[in-house]
């Protein structure tokens, strides 16, 4: 492939700021213009672009079933495969950004006037979510977590200010400290595994134990895109070199830097998906 499409999976692999429907959607976007700009790929190269694209980042699904939902409504036989091909990619983008936009709307339905909101990392369905109650001209409040050791909240933080939120920045270990002041717990996911558990970004297990501990709700925004055939034992979770830990350069001090974790769905209060809120019932 070509020098742009290289890059784009560079950019795929390295990108931690954008969660993961924000990720495929840029990525759709971009893949798009890399095959308008190449001449016309056979159906191996197609199968070879979505394995690639797909395992860049495993633990955020969305990329992944975009691309074989693409994939699989093609007719390789077609005379026209290369137009095929490229309006497939753009009906695969729109679907995407249809459920997450309905995702965002169902989500909102949760909040009421006058709410404290808790999150924890960058999620662009959760911050679509608030959009959508400025929209309305909801007053609400929002405690978003450091999110370390990325920092994602920091981003989310500067966002919801300009957006002339009333928001207050947490480290990760006040969670469980500031949750008794918590109307309502709203995260993104990453991938929604098939066996009663989901993965998001470490830290969400510990809000949610929070949340859990002092009765508040806590919501999950997953459409299908995020569904997996991955379970809690099979699924692979990223990590990140050590140096952003900054640890002491010392003999016989180790890490582990784990960027995601997987988090049993008992957990939690339910699920919003692009069909509605799904509550989870133990």
């Amino acid at each position: 492939m070509s020098e742009a499409y290289q890059h784009l999976l560079t950019s795929l692999q390295e990108n931690r700021s954008a969660g993961a429907t924000e990720l495929a959607l840029l990525t759709l976007s971009r893949l798009k213009d890399c095959l308008f700009e190449t001449g016309e790929q056979t159906p191996e190269q197609i199968e070879m672009i979505v394995e690639d694209l797909s395992h860049a980042r495993a633990s955020m699904v969305p990329l992944g079933n975009a691309l074989h939902r693409w994939q699989q409504r093609l007719d390789p036989g077609a005379d026209n495969y290369r137009q095929q091909y490229l309006d497939g990619l753009l009906n695969v983008y729109r679907q995407l950004a249809q459920a997450s936009e309905q995702v965002a709307e169902n989500a909102a339905e949760l909040i009421k006037p006058g709410m404290t909101v808790m999150t924890h990392s960058r999620s662009s369905q959760v911050m679509a979510m608030f959009e959508q109650l400025l929209e309305r001209h909801m007053d609400f409040n929002v405690i978003i977590t450091i999110s370390a050791p990325g920092n994602e909240g920091l981003m989310v933080a500067s966002q919801l200010n300009r957006m002339d939120v009333p928001v207050t920045v947490i480290t990760d270990a006040e969670m469980g400290q500031t949750m008794p002041n918590v109307d309502m717990n709203i995260v993104g996911c990453d991938n929604w595994l098939s066996d009663h558990h989901f993965v998001n970004k470490t830290g969400t297990l510990l809000q949610a134990l929070a949340a859990r501990h002092f009765g508040k709700p806590f919501w999950v925004l997953a459409d299908s895109f995020k569904n997996s055939l991955q379970t809690h034992q099979t699924v692979s979770l990223e990590t990140l070199p050590l140096d952003k830990l900054n640890l002491p350069g010392a003999k016989g001090i180790s890490g582990n830097n784990t960027y995601f974790e997987v988090i049993a769905t008992r957990l939690i209060t339910g699920r919003v998906e692009e069909h509605g809120l799904l509550p989870i019932r133990e």
